[in-house]
């Protein structure tokens, strides 16, 4: 009887767990943040990475720690859907280099969003740019556009992140070119991309590691529920 009631119990806790674990997606920590993101890195060895960028993006990866900041719960909701589309967790530096993971970020009339999509790309993706609305400076739209739009390059470049953020940075059309004739044609700003995305994946996992960050890596962090788009300002 007593071999019976435990395998009852076994079984309930089995059948239980799932609603369990469903009610803490609601939160994480950053401790489990950082665990995804290196669990998902292309490219986890360090000791190739640029210590000139490391400096000048040290003041945005110190923001994760900030409990004030929402830049570790920006950084867990797109880092969660680049793992979900099987894609490497650099992608998810990506908002570092082109917005310092601010959504409302924009440049005159050019790129705009956390993203800093063009006009051009942003429609190509089926973002809606126009008539007092932007989709671009929505967090959630943007994010699922970025995702398929990384998701096409990752698969036309073989899989190789370091050319999938070139081409992200230059246009799929400008990286295919240069490719073709060995490399030619991409600008600095282009080549030196990957480097910086590199880098502050460094930075994060050395930081992540040190005795400063443990403590607020701990605390609970709610997990974001987007609204689906942001109307345009002014």
């Amino acid at each position: 009887m007593t071999v019976l009631r435990h395998g009852l119990c076994l079984a309930l806790a089995f059948i239980a767990a799932p609603r369990a674990l469903a009610a803490d997606d609601d939160t994480t920590t950053g401790s489990a943040v950082l665990a995804q993101f290196q669990g998902h890195l292309a490219s986890p060895g360090c000791n190739d990475a640029s210590s000139t960028w490391r400096r000048h993006y040290a003041p945005f990866v110190r923001r994760l720690i900030d409990s004030r900041d929402p830049a570790l719960a920006r950084f867990d909701y797109v880092l969660t859907r680049m793992a979900d589309a099987g894609l490497p967790s650099e992608y998810a530096i990506i908002p570092f280099v082109e917005s310092h993971y601010e959504p409302d970020q924009r440049s005159g009339i050019g790129p705009a969003g956390l993203w800093q999509f063009t006009t051009q790309t942003a429609r190509a993706h089926g973002l809606k740019v126009g008539g007092g609305r932007d989709d671009r400076m929505s967090m959630e739209a943007s994010t699922r556009a970025a995702v398929t739009y990384l998701k096409t390059l990752h698969r036309q470049f073989g899989g190789n992140w370091r050319n999938t953020v070139m081409a992200y940075n230059a246009g799929d059309g400008r990286m295919r070119m240069a490719q073709r004739r060995g490399g030619a044609g991409l600008s600095f700003i282009t080549r030196i991309y990957p480097d910086k995305i590199h880098a502050i994946a460094c930075d994060i996992i050395d930081h992540g590691d040190s005795e400063h960050w443990k403590a607020p890596l701990q605390r609970p962090l709610p997990r974001l529920r987007l609204p689906g788009v942001l109307r345009a300002k002014g």
